[in-house]
């Protein structure tokens, strides 16, 4: 039987991989820990540590169905509270968009939870507003947890020296491909944009969508943030966020130019518009689809699938017109982990139970049950074996993580303050969508720069 080690997973540069950034079309579902549709609340008001001597705290996630959709987190926080019977996590999901309002609404009247997922751009407001508690103490005077990070993990929150949050997953965009789809259509993977676009009109000959997308909801754009850093993104975004440039420049231009052909060219559904990711997602596991943008939080779903022996991995097309080096991935730390700062303040004996959590979590235990037990890319490094007959899917991940194209230090949308990613989403998804032109598109996102206050003089 062969098997990977994959201890080299996480050296270099950065090997990053990313959870379910997703969000769920389900209503948000109960865990075994706590009902779900109640309010996000402090723990402070709803988990008290008057049950003997248990002590609880709140961890509310970003996604509805937490057992389904991130599988690695609940596996972790189960087996944690299994070797620590004194402590009681209640955790709480929500789909990313209701997520997202919950948190604000609960910073707005300072009842945050325990512990949660946050936007980065958030977070940073939350940060400024000491609201986050700094987790520095904990975390740095700990040299043997810090060694057990990748690389560049810990910057994602780190403000002066402080950290605020722990990144939650790696960003590992790209898009998926049926191999047994290319081949009885007698197509390769393809490597350019030119490449790709035959391989869309072949497709289209044989009545298969090429790439599957949901533009219901705007945030599955990870592959196209990944091809957009290819046209010089990270050129101009500083620039843009100092009054200094626009977003309606010729790089940027050339890439939302390449999204519109991408839609004219049928490249996706043409029902792309009433459909969201997880209809995208069951598209191309039915075999209706050729790829599917998405990322590596997909592995464990798509290696339990009766397709795991033909889906591979890539990084995107490569483009003539592009902007330096096109050989580039994403390997990059995503939003964060945070604790709230009235934890810390209020209960110190709740704060030190949320910091052993994190650091089993992070600690060995909880990479091997990241990494081993649910095929996902941890945030640490991982030195165990992975079976790749067993695993396919995972295993012709880590060869992509392992490769030598380089990633940023960061995602684009990770640059972007408050809900401008929202907006940054919804001019690729617009030009997709035929809403907008590409320089219509540039221009609403120049226009919204200003309207929104995000201009940092």
């Amino acid at each position: 039987m062969v098997k990977r080690i994959m201890g080299l997973i996480l050296t270099g540069t950065m090997i990053m991989s990313l959870l379910a950034c997703g969000k769920a079309d389900t209503d948000t579902a109960k865990t075994t820990q706590s009902d779900s549709n109640s309010s996000i609340s402090s723990s402070s008001e709803d988990a008290s540590n008057s049950e003997g001597d248990v002590i609880t705290f709140t961890f509310a996630e970003h996604v509805a169905d937490i057992e389904n959709q991130a599988p690695q987190v609940y596996a972790v926080v189960q087996e944690f509270m299994k070797q620590n019977p004194d402590i009681k996590i209640e955790m709480t999901g929500a789909a990313q968009d209701e997520h997202t309002q919950k948190i604000k609404l609960a910073s707005q009247s300072d009842s945050l939870p325990d512990l949660f997922y946050s936007l980065k751009g958030d977070a940073d407001a939350l940060a400024e507003a000491g609201m986050l508690a700094d987790l520095s103490e904990d975390i740095l005077n700990d040299q043997e947890f810090v060694d057990g990070f990748l690389p560049g993990m810990l910057s994602v929150m780190e403000k002066d020296g402080a950290i605020y949050g722990l990144p939650a997953e790696i960003f590992c965009n790209g898009i998926w491909y049926n191999k047994a789809l290319f081949d009885q259509c007698g197509l390769e993977i393809p490597v350019t944009y030119e490449d790709l676009m035959n391989c869309v009109k072949v497709f289209n000959e044989n009545g298969i969508v090429p790439m599957a997308r949901g533009t219901k909801d705007v945030w599955s754009s990870w592959s196209l943030m990944t091809m957009h850093c290819r046209y010089g993104f990270f050129d101009h975004i500083d620039g843009i966020l100092s009054g200094t440039d626009k977003w309606l420049n010729d790089d940027y231009l050339r890439f939302y130019e390449k999204l519109q052909d991408m839609a004219e060219q049928g490249t996706f559904p043409d029902n792309a518009s009433s459909i969201g990711y997880w209809e995208a997602t069951e598209m191309f596991l039915g075999g209706q689809a050729a790829m599917f943008d998405s990322g590596a939080w997909d592995t464990k779903k798509f290696d339990e699938s009766d397709l795991k022996d033909s889906i591979g991995f890539w990084w995107g097309p490569t483009f003539e017109d592009g902007v330096g080096n096109q050989e580039i991935s994403m390997k990059a730390p995503s939003h964060p982990y945070c604790v709230s700062a009235k934890t810390k303040k209020e209960d110190p004996e709740k704060y030190q139970a949320i910091i052993k959590f994190l650091k089993f979590y992070y600690g060995p235990e909880g990479t091997e049950i990241i990494a081993a037990e649910n095929q996902s890319v941890p945030v640490t490094r991982y030195e165990g074996e992975i079976d790749a007959d067993k695993y396919p899917v995972f295993a012709r991940v880590i060869e992509r993580m392992n490769d030598d194209w380089e990633s940023p230090d960061t995602c684009p949308n990770m640059k972007l303050p408050g809900q401008f990613e929202t907006t940054y989403f919804e001019s690729m998804v617009g030009v997709i969508n035929g809403i907008y032109t590409p320089e219509e598109a540039l221009q609403f996102l120049d226009d919204q720069t200003e309207a929104q206050g995000i201009i940092n003089k």
